[in-house]
């Protein structure tokens, strides 16, 4: 008997110790995920994180104004609705998208805790992943490429009514612009994940490493390379029209302002497609090198970090470009602050120039 009620003591002792023991256990796995949410929160932001939230916040905020004070410009004056203005709405729509989307990717990141499973996985894909970012940087691309052609036949065959932008084919070509944005982006729907183990919580999870590269290798050439090369060609068709082109006085008044007035627009739009081929390649290059060497152009690295800014800066600049090369543009943005109107006898002709 009192082996027995000595051996019950000592198994008695045994399991409160072994709770004593799960008890800390659990205490301490509570420290640390109390530690880990901490981290997430605005007391983890070095200097650096901070100076990228502001820079952010500030093209931000930029972007926003700058681009909607475009469409307010050309949907309230009428002698500002040409087809090619309606194409740089378009971009400003686009770029209105990067900004919205930069926002809970880089401003507001760390002002709450990126929930996990399959709420994480929804926010990875539709908000927080950067992928509308992409969607958007495809539209702007299609739209400066259509705005190249546009340019192309305004002015080296300026009295043809063949290749003129009506209104149906410029909403068709709009809607192409979209639904080729969106559906060459839809891989990143289905590959990026919510990963709290990464530098980023938003990776993208390729099932066949060769895959990941092939679509890092298309992004660059649809993005970057055909799209650049295709508005170097038609610009450098342009500038050797305009070289090879007799003297323009022996056109009427009417000929000669409707000829300056593209030319205008044109170098305008030659200098948005420049500002994103500098802003967007070196972001694409550096995409498709994460593929190759992860640990040098990875996320966070010094090279990313730049890339992404001037791709956000990209999307803020355009209204800026406009305002320095259009008066009438210039003038409108007062006029819509001011709210007042101007006389088309402000234009060098409203119906001819009709344009930024």
């Amino acid at each position: 008997m009192i082996q027995n009620k000595g051996k019950r003591e000592t198994n008695a002792k045994k399991v409160r110790n072994k709770r004593k023991k799960s008890a800390r256990r659990t205490r301490g796995k509570c420290e640390a995920h109390a530690q880990i949410l901490q981290g997430h929160t605005m007391t983890s932001m070095t200097s650096l994180d901070m100076g990228l939230t502001v820079a952010f916040s500030v093209v931000v905020i930029v972007n926003l104004v700058g681009n909607t004070v475009v469409c307010l410009v050309v949907f309230r004056y009428h002698g500002m609705r040409a087809p090619v203005n309606y194409l740089l709405v378009n971009l400003a729509a686009s770029d209105i998208m990067v900004a919205l989307f930069i926002i809970p990717v880089y401003v507001i990141k760390w002002a709450f805790h990126h929930p996990s499973g399959t709420a994480g996985d929804f926010m990875c894909k539709f908000i927080t992943g950067g992928n509308f970012i992409w969607i958007g940087g495809a539209a702007s691309a299609f739209s400066l490429v259509v705005v190249a052609i546009e340019r192309y036949f305004a002015v080296v065959y300026p009295f043809g009514d063949r290749w003129r932008l009506t209104n149906r084919r410029l909403i068709s070509i709009i809607i192409i612009g979209w639904l080729y944005a969106i559906i060459f982006n839809l891989p990143l729907f289905f590959v990026v994940r919510y990963d709290k183990r990464g530098v980023t919580h938003c990776p993208e999870h390729w099932a066949n490493e060769h895959l990941a590269k092939a679509y890092t290798i298309a992004c660059f050439f649809v993005f970057g390379a055909i799209p650049v090369g295709a508005m170097a060609v038609l610009y450098l068709k342009v500038l050797c029209n305009l070289w090879n082109r007799g003297n323009p006085n022996n056109l009427g008044v009417t000929e000669q302002a409707r000829i300056r007035s593209r030319l205008k627009v044109t170098k305008m739009v030659f200098v948005v497609s420049l500002m994103y081929t500098v802003c967007w390649l070196p972001n694409l290059v550096l995409y498709m090198l994460s593929k190759y060497e992860p640990e040098v152009y990875a996320y966070g690295s010094v090279p990313y970090i730049i890339s992404v800014v001037l791709v956000g800066v990209n999307s803020a600049i355009n209204p800026f470009i406009y305002a320095l090369h259009s008066n009438n543009f210039r003038q409108h943005i007062r006029g819509t602050f001011c709210c007042r109107t101007f006389r088309s006898e402000n234009f060098v002709d409203s119906k001819l120039a009709a344009s930024l």
